[in-house]
């Protein structure tokens, strides 16, 4: 069977978001006619025509390009899963690595910097659009969730902002139990549990938009940086980028599925060089870390709030963007007609 290439499904995939052939392979790094051949190879292969173009007309995704893009997006889901499972075995779990090195005297800073508003999210939110059509829904496989247990996928930092709903919930629909899986926090690990029928709906952590599957923005949690008391930072007034690039970093460990969400946010706000100077999932040798003043710890979310407010810590007032972390929402397709599974979602917090 001649197969089509991951090249040729990224590229109708990153058309179907990007709105147009042009769009698409500027995204891509390519030249239009690169992106129109891969295009044409890929119908060539699957015997069908994905877009119906009119002449002097804008091309427009055909009802079998929808259908192709709902299976191809799962493909590339499937291989970025496999891609962080691999990296999952070749990585060993650490325990905390407490780099020690000598730290340079400072002189002691007196800040000038004016007061700066509240920083806001450099995250939007914007939907992805197809071209000229709305986002097909994700068709992960024929399955009927109706009747069947609900499993919701979140972590336990979300799902404490649930737990009267869910009380409310089992009270008025006993007969279907509800079950939670906290391996699925992260679009990669929602997306293969969807295609694979294992969870009905999920409360997942993303840095924007999914592009896999269709979501909805619930909230964005912004990110707070502590050290201990008595660092030099705690001092300062205000606190920028340059106070803070040439500090060491207390984060999660390699293998938190967390792990890269913290590293793009911190990359984006152009404090990806910090160096690690622990590395842990044990939020309270974190702390512990940040009180001896080993490193600077950036905290979101639920786990700012419980961590930050514990004593020896000081929340800095840094006045530069980091990108907010949303918390977003996406239901199984095989459960949009069912009414116990819509009562869950609409129950009151």
């Amino acid at each position: 069977m001649d197969r089509p290439t991951l090249r040729q499904l990224e590229a109708l995939d990153t058309i179907a978001r990007e709105g147009s052939f042009r769009a698409a392979a500027r995204t891509l790094g390519v030249s239009q006619v690169a992106i129109s051949d891969h295009i044409k190879q890929l119908e060539t292969r699957l015997g069908v025509s994905l877009f119906d173009r009119a002449r002097g007309g804008k091309a427009r995704i055909s009802a079998a390009g929808i259908a192709a893009l709902s299976r191809a997006r799962l493909i590339l889901a499937d291989c970025d899963a496999l891609v962080l499972t691999m990296r999952e075995h070749g990585s060993q779990p650490k325990a905390v690595n407490i780099v020690t090195r000598e730290r340079a005297p400072k002189r002691e800073k007196q800040s000038v910097r004016p007061a700066a508003p509240e920083p806001k999210s450099i995250i939007e939110h914007v939907e992805d659009l197809p071209i000229a059509l709305p986002q097909p829904a994700v068709t992960p496989a024929p399955l009927v969730m109706s009747d069947k247990p609900i499993t919701i996928g979140s972590h336990p930092s979300i799902l404490s902002r649930f737990q009267g709903k869910l009380a409310a919930f089992e009270d008025a629909f006993p007969d279907r139990p509800v079950s939670i899986d906290f391996n699925c926090f992260v679009a990669d690990r929602v997306a293969l549990a969807l295609s694979e029928g294992r969870i009905t709906m999920a409360y997942f952590y993303s840095l924007g938009p999914t592009r896999i599957f269709p979501s909805d923005y619930l909230w964005s949690e912004r990110w707070s940086l502590y050290v201990g008391r008595d660092h030099p930072l705690a001092a300062l007034e205000f606190v920028g980028r340059d106070d803070i690039a040439d500090e060491p970093l207390l984060t999660f460990a390699a293998t938190n599925r967390l792990r890269p969400l913290v590293e793009s946010c911190l990359s984006n706000a152009g404090l990806g060089a910090m160096s690690i100077a622990a590395e842990t999932d044990d939020y309270g040798q974190l702390a512990d870390r940040a009180r001896e003043n080993i490193g600077v710890l950036p905290l979101f979310g639920a786990a700012a709030a419980r961590i930050g407010s514990s004593p020896g810590l000081k929340r800095l007032p840094y006045v530069d963007p980091i990108p907010a972390i949303e918390v977003r929402r996406v239901l199984h397709p095989g459960v949009e007609d069912d009414d116990v599974v819509q009562a869950l979602v609409a129950t009151p917090q």
